[in-house]
């Protein structure tokens, strides 16, 4: 392929980012216990239960905020063994450029707020936007801190990551620079744009689309990332995931030895 950067999107839909999961769960009584099946442990029941009562939740600003902050610390050159299977800290296969990722405005579609994403970068690992979807949301809705992501970001840590839905996920857009760049000597030949304004961009926006509402009614009829959300919060430990106790546990330190320090300096 000639292509030299590719596009995707990812649809996160807002109540994801709602910040009391376990509050939800109590006044839609419904109870928080291990389930028998760990991808899909709600009933249909509680599911829809869930999705009547998320129907109406806005992201607010802050949330909105924190998300874009988490999504740019994956901008640049990072490792991401984390964010994959198979690949252990350091390997050169890990390290992936990203150039952009981005929170759009929201849309509301059948009564729900989706936020869209849009990753821009040369190439992806299995899983690896999923995964970085997952790990930004948990720092958006302040079940982690943001600080977390550069552990999971490190060279040399490993974290076990949750993976998001596939179903918000798809390519959006390859994008042909270099192509364009060396075929420019030929008038004959068109430029490979989707961006621009024409027949081409429209099939494209049209697409997209189609897109975002297949999206829109699987999650009404299948209640993924309602599902998901139940997994993230109540099965997985996120201070286990994150090895978030580790992290306190050593912030706890560096502010014992500041204090330390700051007392030798007055006396």
């Amino acid at each position: 392929t000639q292509r030299d950067r590719v596009r995707y999107q990812y649809m996160v839909p807002s109540f994801l980012l709602h910040p009391d999961w376990k509050g939800l769960m109590e006044q839609n009584h419904i109870q928080v216990e291990q389930r028998e099946n760990l991808k899909a442990p709600l009933s249909e029941e509680e599911v829809q239960k869930l999705q009547t009562a998320l129907q109406g939740y806005r992201s607010t600003e802050e949330s909105r905020k924190l998300l874009q902050a988490a999504l740019r610390k994956y901008e640049g050159t990072k490792f991401y063994h984390n964010y994959t299977r198979g690949l252990a800290p350091g390997q050169a296969q890990a390290q992936r450029y990203i150039q952009s990722f981005d929170v759009q405005k929201p849309v509301v579609m059948e009564d729900v707020e989706w936020i869209p994403t849009q990753v821009l970068g040369q190439s992806f690992l299995l899983h690896q936007i999923r995964k970085m979807i997952s790990v930004a949301v948990d720092v958006a809705r302040k079940a982690a801190p943001l600080e977390v992501m550069d552990k999971a970001l490190s060279k040399k840590e490993t974290m076990n990551i949750n993976v998001a839905p596939a179903q918000g996920l798809f390519l959006e857009m390859s994008l042909f620079g270099g192509y364009n760049r060396r075929k420019s000597s030929n008038k004959e030949l068109s430029d490979l744009d989707w961006n621009a304004e024409g027949p081409a961009n429209d099939r494209w926006k049209a697409f997209r689309n189609v897109v975002r509402r297949h999206i829109v009614q699987e999650e009404i009829d299948q209640g993924n990332f309602v599902q998901y959300m139940y997994t993230q919060e109540f099965i997985y430990d996120c201070q286990k995931m994150y090895n978030m106790e580790e992290h306190e546990t050593e912030t706890e330190k560096n502010e014992a030895s500041a204090a330390v320090s700051a007392s030798d300096i007055k006396q």
